[in-house]
């Protein structure tokens, strides 16, 4: 009988070792946070609501997981701290004069008192002096990814809507019956079969898995005539070929088939490779009426890749929201050659001081799309520019917002982004 209890403790703790449980308990963020003193800002109460919530949801078999997790955090942390100070640390002390020890010694610092990842100590520049003091008031992937928009989704028991924002099909579908432009979808294909079309038609195509992220398994595919497509390695294959393509493709996950669309003319010598979009953040405030928080404008960073994800290589611009103006624009940080830029890296096109077009109407489209999913707290759009106005690509249920933070250069905890998420959180869980 002790046996059988054993090994069924032993399978709980099992079940419980998901990834993202792994990565929140190797962090130390649920045991770091709440311990955290309770000053009445945003940031620190969602902090502390991210960390009840996960000892709360995790149960006694999490929880352990968490406790285990929190035993290997330094060492977890000395050794990542030594990975990317290899790889940045060179870049920061010329930039700033601040020695490779110490960044180090910092980025160690920062994940013990406060749960910081050493990646994220190069992504929202903390060794600089004036946002290492504000690191608390930074909001962390772990947190918000798959953290606090999930625990709140789970609360609300927004399914459908969700299912609506992870699948790209059902979401062109829902936009289309509340009347928000949409990029068209021509097609699917599942299980070896195209549905929708009987062939691939004579235009530009984008080639999507239909539950993808991050720009993974994107393709287009340029019609060049006489029933042939180019690809963006310069590969050219026939119709025939391309749909065998996309049929052996959808073997393995759904695929979306779009029309390849391209933006407004005068934003042409910003979109080098991909579509440039920009990602605009909304979240619903107290009366649940959704309003936009952040803006950043997304752009490829060489002519040879299909997307413009800030994570897949592309850089990005801060919006402000009242004029649609571009601040400076930036990669993630984590290269050892990363930097900013008043003009695009490939084509020397001004970004600093640009007004983008169609402005208040990218921000009206935004609140207009999230009242089309209004049970959910907080959803990043990726809206296009085209010649004849914006139009919707996707909607994201957990936006990012390590892209709003850096290019902003301002943590979003205690930001009105920050504020309108402690309400929810302080509302939903609060005891």
């Amino acid at each position: 009988m002790r046996s059988t209890d054993y090994q069924s403790r032993w399978l709980r703790m099992a079940k419980a070792m998901k990834p993202n449980t792994l990565v929140k308990a190797l962090s130390g963020a649920p045991l770091i946070w709440s311990m955290l003193a309770d000053d009445g800002t945003p940031a620190t109460t969602i902090h502390r609501m991210f960390s009840q919530q996960c000892w709360r949801e995790d149960g006694i078999a999490g929880g352990a997981v968490l406790v285990a997790g929190a035993v290997f955090m330094l060492p977890t942390l000395m050794v990542a701290a030594t990975v990317y100070t290899s790889r940045c640390g060179a870049r920061v002390r010329i930039d700033t004069g601040k020695s490779r020890p110490r960044q180090w010694v910092e980025q160690v610092t920062l994940g013990v008192r406060l749960a910081v990842p050493p990646p994220w100590y190069y992504i929202f520049e903390l060794y600089r002096p004036t946002h290492y003091q504000r690191a608390a008031e930074y909001l962390y992937r772990s947190e918000t990814k798959s953290g606090i928009y999930d625990m709140l989704r789970r609360q609300r028991g927004c399914h459908e809507s969700t299912e609506g924002l992870r699948d790209k099909a059902l979401f062109g579908i829902r936009c289309r019956e509340h009347g928000l432009p949409v990029v068209d979808t021509l097609a699917t294909a599942r299980d070896g079969v195209i549905e929708g079309i009987d062939a691939l038609p004579d235009a530009d195509l984008f080639f999507k898995p239909i539950k993808g992220a991050g720009g993974r398994g994107a393709s287009r595919w340029i019609f060049i005539g006489d029933n042939r497509y180019r690809a963006s390695d310069g590969q050219v294959v026939t119709k025939e070929v391309l749909q065998a393509h996309l049929c052996e493709l959808s073997r393995d996950e759904r695929y979306l088939v779009r029309r390849y669309v391209t933006a407004e003319p005068t934003l042409s010598d910003l979109t080098p490779g991909a579509l440039s979009t920009v990602r605009v953040v909304t979240c619903l405030d107290a009366t649940g009426t959704p309003e936009a928080t952040h803006a950043v404008f997304r752009m490829a960073s060489s002519r040879d890749v299909v997307v413009d994800n800030f994570h897949a290589g592309g850089v990005a611009s801060s919006v402000d929201l009242a004029t649609g103006t571009l601040g400076m624009a930036t990669d993630l940080g984590l290269s050892a050659d990363s930097r900013w830029w008043s003009t695009h890296p490939t084509t020397g096109a001004p970004i600093l001081g640009r007004r983008l077009p169609h402005w208040e109407a990218v921000r009206d489209l935004a609140t207009r799309a999230h009242c089309a999913f209004g049970d959910q707290v907080a959803i990043g759009w990726d809206i296009a520019i085209l010649e004849n106005g914006p139009c919707l690509i996707e909607g994201n249920k957990s936006p990012d917002l390590d892209i709003v933070q850096r290019t902003s250069r301002t943590p979003a905890g205690n930001s009105r982004l920050g504020d309108l998420l402690a309400q929810h959180l302080t509302n939903a869980f609060a005891t």
